[in-house]
């Protein structure tokens, strides 16, 4: 992420329900399907977070959801930011540090885009999903959605060119929200089932170039795919959009729901 618009959005307070565990030497937010959706489980789905990380409320409401309605899911910390501690602190005192905790992100931000440049953090993303599938049944499916920062591991993953060692890609359906870091040149090649959530004046990936990705995917006529525009959803939407805004809120509804659409088809 590289503008002053990263750090702006709203903190969406609740009650979460999933669990803190390790998994493949991570840290993981997991979030299990309640046990009358059990049998209907068809795949494994994985968060890549906005550069804001797998600790904020938001994410992890996000993840609760999405494994009510689909099954089981996991946001792993594929960083360490400093501005997950923005969203999070909602005491009084958290009003007054605040600020501190943006000037120490505005401190840490060239340090982190440097620490947590996509292409830098990419290999521990294949190490993830390759183990992910060599520890699950062969049939079952790995679907990931990246949000902001985490559409370039995505979208890179589902150009199928890191395998796991049994051969299989390591993703079988994909879907981004809000994309930065990715250009129309990424989504060449794509090879799985991909859906793409923007709205049309978000600074990280212009209309033009949005359109151009449109293109691009369309290009393989046997790949299921769509790119879906929300007219004056700005960057962030569907993760930390005003909850308290109706027309906010309807944005970040038809976000989550083209994701469930997505991998109730193809997961």
């Amino acid at each position: 992420m590289s503008c002053p618009d990263c750090f702006r959005g709203h903190d969406h307070p609740g009650p979460t329900t999933g669990i803190e565990t390790k998994m493949y030497g991570l840290d993981v937010y997991v979030s299990n399907p309640p046990e009358s959706a059990s049998g209907e489980i068809n795949g494994l789905i994985i968060i890549i977070s906005d550069a804001f990380g797998w600790a904020t409320n938001n994410l992890r409401r996000l993840a609760d959801s999405y494994a009510k309605r689909t099954g089981w899911t996991a946001a792993p910390a594929w960083s360490k930011p400093v501005m997950d501690r923005i969203l999070n602190d909602y005491s009084i005192w958290g009003c007054f540090a605040k600020p501190w905790h943006f000037l120490q992100a505005l401190y840490a931000f060239i340090p982190f885009t440097m620490r947590n440049h996509p292409p830098k953090r990419y290999p521990s993303m294949v190490h993830f999903f390759s183990e992910l599938r060599s520890h699950q049944p062969s049939h079952m499916r790995i679907g990931a959605a990246g949000f902001c920062w985490g559409a370039y591991g995505v979208t890179r993953l589902a150009r199928a060119e890191d395998l796991a060692p049994s051969g299989q890609p390591l993703l079988d359906v994909a879907y981004t929200a809000h994309p930065s870091e990715v250009e129309p040149a990424h989504f060449e090649n794509v090879k799985i089932p991909y859906s793409l959530v923007i709205g049309d004046v978000d600074f990280a990936l212009p209309k033009e170039q949005v359109e151009l990705v449109a293109i691009t995917l369309e290009q393989n006529q046997d790949l299921p795919s769509e790119v879906v525009v929300i007219p004056n959803a700005k960057h962030g939407f569907a993760v930390r959009g005003n909850p308290n805004d109706p027309i906010e809120k309807e944005m970040a509804d038809q976000a989550e729901e083209q994701l469930i659409r997505w991998f109730k088809l193809y997961l």
